[in-house]
């Protein structure tokens, strides 16, 4: 590749991983207007909700191993095809199972961008990979961040605008990003799906596992309450999205430095203290008081939340290299969306049942205990896996 094309290949890929986390993000806003506009029950709601999540999950576990053999180009090409067709799907549909497949779109294209994404700003050297791919996380939590203005700010103009618009600039702007992607230079390898429980068997793998599982089980719970919990200790909605916005900041700013530290001192050496010092944030959570506690707290767990899941996704880059790079971030992800779907899923009745100490004072002790295992897992030798390389 030639020497400019680099920096275009950054700026693509960011934008693009923008856009495609701000078109996830323009639906939560929406939720409760999709329920009013096409007369949903909760379950056909929460059928909605949860298709993107379902789709970006198996996506990564069925192919991310095919970006790892070479077959970038494909995935690029699909995951976009698929932000396109997710987007414009909103505008079209009319009933409960064309909103589920548009959904899923979002989900696939959400699920596949960030791992080929990720591969390409890899290359064929992990070298430098923490502050390339902490720009990516960066990117996508501006992009959640920014969905719901996005929504907001069209949604004036119609209910469609706000999907019309980001479909369409996804279709402007995404085939020049795939077309940088392609021409990357990547790490090919002979990757099928045993890579995925060898992976898992590895002890450092579990130990990034365990610092995923942790913090997203926390997001789940925090985006499935937060609303519910902050409304009833008398935060309003305009201060709530103050508030989320302000502790977003971390999050946005931060991965590219975590990254870079994480690669240079050893992704479980910043992985594992930051699991342990998120756990007073999320034991805080549950003894918040008003918007400036809020606050407050939201900064302290973004901030540890930002070392964390750097660490963890360097961790296992130490592991596979950069010709597993996808397989591996892959069954990471994987992890995270799943116990985040159930944590979404069991917080609201917990919230309900036993009240937002409990609840969030129990997370803190379990990612106590993941926090123990990473530590014992570290300790564990690890046998280097054999990987067959291919010319690409």
């Amino acid at each position: 590749m030639r020497q400019y094309a680099a920096p275009v290949l950054y700026v693509t890929i960011y934008t693009t991983q923008f856009l495609v986390t701000a078109s996830m993000g323009v639906i939560f806003a929406y939720l409760a207007d999709l329920q009013d506009r096409f007369g949903l029950s909760h379950w056909e709601l929460g059928l909605v909700a949860a298709a993107g999540f379902i789709a970006g999950l198996a996506a990564q576990l069925l192919l991310s191993p095919l970006i790892d053999r070479g077959h970038h180009r494909f995935v690029v090409w699909l995951s976009l095809a698929a932000a396109v067709l997710g987007a414009y799907g909103f505008v079209f549909a009319e009933s409960t199972w064309s909103l589920v497949t548009s959904r899923a779109f979002a989900g696939l294209a959400f699920g596949l961008f960030g791992l080929v994404a990720r591969k390409a700003l890899i290359g064929r050297d992990v070298s430098g990979s923490g502050a390339k791919v902490g720009g990516l996380l960066s990117c996508a939590v501006a992009g959640f961040i920014s969905g719901p203005a996005i929504g907001a700010a069209l949604s004036g103009i119609s209910f469609e605008a706000p999907f019309l618009f980001t479909g369409t600039v996804m279709a402007l702007l995404g085939p020049i990003a795939a077309v940088q992607i392609s021409r990357s230079p990547i790490a090919a390898a002979v990757v099928d799906y045993s890579d995925l429980a060898d992976l898992l068997r590895r002890p450092r793998v579990q130990a990034a596992i365990c610092v995923h599982v942790g913090i997203w089980g926390l997001i789940g719970i925090f985006d499935a309450t937060v609303d519910r919990y902050l409304t009833d200790i008398g935060v309003s909605s305009v201060e709530l999205a103050v508030g989320l916005l302000i502790i977003g900041v971390p999050l946005m700013a931060l991965p590219p430095y975590t990254g870079a530290l994480a690669e240079r001192l050893g992704g479980g050496r910043v992985a594992v203290p930051a699991l342990l010092l998120f756990v007073p944030a999320v034991l805080l959570y549950g003894w918040i008081g008003g918007l400036l506690t809020f606050i407050l707290v939201g900064l302290a767990e973004a901030v540890t939340e930002s070392y964390g899941v750097m660490g963890a996704q360097v961790l296992v880059l130490e592991v596979t290299g950069a010709e597993r790079a996808a397989t591996g971030t892959g069954v990471l992800e994987a992890v995270g969306l799943t116990v985040a779907s159930v944590a979404a899923f069991g917080g609201p009745p917990l919230y309900g049942l036993i009240g937002s100490r409990w609840l969030f004072g129990g997370w803190a002790a379990v990612c106590l205990v993941l926090a123990l295992l990473a530590m014992w897992r570290m300790k564990t030798v690890e046998i280097p896996p054999k990987i067959v390389k291919v010319s690409h």
